[in-house]
């Protein structure tokens, strides 16, 4: 069965040194153009990732580094590839459509002006942490000691909010977290995380985490991830099962992470129509399959970009 994609979150644009090679297919890694189109792939999620070993100037300097050639890759595609910056940017043409994500808001040094301006350069959304505490939030590999949003933080959602920049909460601190749907007025997403009620994994969501993400209009998008799934493809379904049952089948996404993790549960961009046979085998409707592979993402991105 063939669906339309949107995936929430790659990391190919960021991990694959030559990036010309990702307009052909490739026998490494998991994501290219070519196998992308062949698995259905329309719109795409690509990350600028910051490692936690920069910050501050140095973690600007490589945000900004990997910003200018995602969007050097994408001129040159651009027979391809179209960059998404507005709702009317999500149209399905034969283009795939690339909205960029800062994965880690590092870059930022917690200043609403730096915002901005990678907004102007294209990035429509925002992860607030990756695994470590920066100067807008904790992330789960804080332990304990993490607390939640600063006031850097605040000032960065509700500029996020007025831009039409989507958030993302994924790799946030539970404590993060509730401090941030304190404050977003916005619909939120959940870019790669799954059920930790199916795979005790921290960087999981608790399903009081994901019912709040769904009452306020946000998307929970599953990964591919093996340590977060728990197991293989079989145990992937079991994700969008309990998924279905706690929030709904209008409130679940994709997100693979292909390129920034091993052995991912669907092997590449190519199969993600195994994936949909998977899951009409296990009984689940063509529309409720659409409503995974693309039309929850398109729902809830149409709400968070600007016009």
């Amino acid at each position: 069965m063939r669906v339309a994609v949107f995936d929430a979150h790659n990391d190919s644009l960021t991990e694959r040194e030559d990036l010309n090679a990702l307009a052909q297919r490739l026998n490494d890694g998991h994501w290219d153009l070519v196998r992308f189109a062949e698995g259905g792939g329309r719109w795409q999620i690509a990350a600028i990732f910051t490692p936690p070993r920069f910050s501050g100037v140095e973690a600007l300097a490589h945000a900004l580094h990997h910003l200018e050639r995602a969007l050097e890759w994408i001129n040159q595609n651009r027979n391809k590839v179209r960059l998404v910056l507005r709702r009317s940017d999500l149209q399905d043409d034969g283009h795939i459509g690339i909205l960029l994500s800062l994965e880690g808001a590092s870059p930022l040094m917690g200043r609403v002006e730096f915002l901005r301006l990678f907004f102007r350069l294209g990035i429509r959304c925002l992860t607030l942490t990756w695994n470590h505490r920066n100067e807008l939030a904790d992330g789960v590999g804080v332990g304990e000691e993490a607390g939640g949003l600063t006031e850097a933080g605040r000032a960065i959602i509700a500029e996020c909010e007025r831009l039409g920049i989507a958030v993302d909460v994924s790799h946030l601190s539970e404590r993060s977290f509730w401090s941030l749907m304190q404050v977003a007025r916005k619909p939120v997403f959940a870019s790669h995380s799954n059920f930790r009620a199916i795979c005790d994994h921290p960087r999981n969501l608790t399903d009081a985490q994901a019912k709040v993400i769904a009452e306020k209009g946000g998307v929970v998008c599953l990964t591919f991830v093996p340590s977060f799934v728990g197991g293989d493809l079989t145990k992937f379904l079991n994700h969008y099962e309990h998924g279905v049952k706690l929030i709904g089948a209008k409130a679940l996404g994709l997100g693979s992470d292909f390129d920034g993790c091993k052995d991912p549960v669907v092997p590449d961009a190519s199969q993600f129509p195994q994936l949909a046979n998977a899951l009409r085998e296990r009984g689940v409707s063509a529309t409720d399959i659409r409503r995974l592979f693309h039309a929850n993402l398109l729902r809830y991105f149409r709400s968070v970009l600007p016009s």
